[in-house]
């Protein structure tokens, strides 16, 4: 705890406690009495513990052992791909993530993860703790505590549904183990049920004790209530998604994307995100060197793209401005133009070296693998909202909602009337609209669908002639899997079971 301390006290001491831009080389420049004295003032407490966190946020976005493993954005590119919407066809990294191959005790996949939030969790216990032990009605304190509770609730949503299926009709089934204290070790795994009544708490305290920051480096009030909304959709606890995610669109605005969007944090529909630079860039092993082929180097930039599911890009009204951010050389060449006349890419550089579908919704920009990691967007908790209206019954607020959403990006957009058809629009806006962003797995688990990357459709060509198209997914992809099969559930990590006899494997 020593050098935990010496390093937050430091940082804070160091920057003026204002808790940005920190870098914890200095770790000697405040005296235990110090800092002690530091975090005894109601008016610098919150400030010390916020410098703390800076170490614990870089969890999320630091590179750890392989270029498929850099954070959370490594997690939202695995577990979409683990779904239908992503085609992946010269594939490298996440490839076994595709083939919904990577879940065994030994592989890094299931290591990596397992460690990287557990690694939040770690850090925050023994921050409360240090900065946190006895209790405060002071509304700063108070908030500074909120954040650091935000992180470890969103850290146990991303474990328990990894390790185990969607909540419902599952609450009694295994979860993770529930640490809530430095001390805690060797611990069995708590039910589903019991993990999210933590996660519920962790992050309504949150919600009612935190601020919107403006930061969008910030886990504020907004941030804890998108993902509260999140959790109680897994729940299907609908009252309380329509609330929180009400709460979460507080902090942002919505914006529709265009093809090479701008990603930087400062983006007004994004709520939580990472402030990438020179410093902290992973380069090769990054969100962007995986997803942005239009780069002067990286894996998409050599071949490794990732594109829409065709399928499911044919089913976009072509009157919806969405279709631009995936490549359609036959209907919207003027993209394909746009795209080639500002790539980096000097192995593109003509139409033919393009491929339909491809996307180009996440386009780093001059910025390249510097450009910055969003991690929730405000239409996420926007359409949300819709699907709890939806399914309380109150179909009327859900047209006009829905319509005032989706009217932006397709003026011909007309809503359904009954409860089933809405429930679908709605499933497919947020497909759409969050498609590449790491929502999707989430979803697919809590509706329970399927998986299937076998389905093909039927177009006319000029002579009206039907032609049947094939997936594009990659044949020996080409699978069929219910969301709550075994196989797409991922074990525990070997170490863990080998160093913990309390702990009961998945099947």
């Amino acid at each position: 705890m020593k050098n935990y301390i010496k390093v937050a006290a430091a940082l804070a001491f160091t920057f003026g406690l204002t808790g940005c831009d920190l870098d914890p080389v200095v770790t000697d420049n405040v005296t235990q009495e110090r800092h002690d004295e530091l975090i005894g003032n109601p008016e610098t407490q919150p400030k010390v513990a916020k410098a703390a966190l800076a170490k614990v946020y870089s969890i999320f976005q630091d590179f750890y052992d392989s270029h498929d493993d850099f954070g959370l954005k490594a997690f939202h590119i695995a577990t979409d791909l683990m779904c239908e919407d992503v085609a992946y066809q010269n594939w490298n990294w996440f490839q076994f993530d595709y083939q919904i191959d990577n879940r065994m005790e030994n592989y890094r996949r299931t290591r990596s993860t397992w460690g990287q939030f557990y690694d939040v969790i770690a850090k925050v216990n023994l921050h409360l703790e240090t900065y946190f032990a006895q209790e405060s009605d002071d509304p700063e304190v108070m908030a500074s505590k909120g954040e650091a509770l935000a992180l470890r609730g969103i850290s146990y949503f991303h474990l328990v549904n990894f390790y185990q299926h969607t909540y419902k009709g599952h609450e009694d089934a295994l979860g993770v183990p529930l640490a809530l204290k430095s001390t805690d070790e060797n611990l069995p795994r708590a039910t589903v049920k019991e993990v999210y009544a933590q996660i519920i708490e962790d992050l309504k305290y949150a919600v009612d004790h935190c601020h919107n920051t403006g930061v969008r480096t910030d886990v504020d009030r907004a941030v804890a209530a998108a993902y509260l909304a999140k959790a109680y959709a897994q729940m299907e606890d609908w009252a309380n998604v329509k609330t929180y995610a009400v709460i979460a669109q507080e902090g942002g605005t919505d914006k529709v994307s265009e093809p090479a969007r701008g990603w930087d944090i400062g983006q007004p529909d994004i709520l939580w995100g990472y402030d990438i630079n020179s410093q902290n860039s992973t380069l090769w092993a990054s969100y962007w060197s995986h997803m942005d082929h239009f780069l002067s180097r990286g894996y998409a930039a050599g071949g490794k793209t990732k594109l829409i599911y065709n399928y499911l890009y044919n089913q976009i009204p072509k009157s919806d401005s969405r279709r631009k951010l995936w490549i359609d050389k036959d209907s919207l060449p003027e993209v394909a133009m746009q795209m080639l006349a500002q790539t980096h890419n000097s192995g593109m550089k003509k139409l033919d070296d393009l491929d339909n579908f491809e996307q180009v919704k996440f386009i780093a920009g001059e910025a390249g693998m510097e450009q910055d990691y969003c991690f929730i967007r405000v239409q996420d908790p926007i359409l949300l909202e819709i699907e709890a209206l939806v399914e309380l019954g109150e179909l009327g607020d859900a047209q006009t909602k829905l319509t005032a959403f989706a009217s932006k990006r397709d003026p011909k957009f007309k809503a359904p009337t009954t409860q089933d058809e809405l429930r679908k629009e709605v499933r497919f806006q947020r497909r759409i609209e969050l498609w590449g962003e790491g929502t999707n797995w989430f979803d697919m688990k809590r509706w329970k669908e399927t998986i299937d990357r076998t389905k093909g459709y039927t177009i006319k060509d000029k002579n009206g002639k039907d032609i049947q198209v094939v997936s594009n997914h990659k044949e020996s992809a080409r699978k069929v899997m219910r969301t709550d099969d075994k196989n797409f559930l991922h074990k525990l990590p070997i170490k863990e079971i080998n160093a913990n006899k309390n702990l009961v494997q998945n099947p």
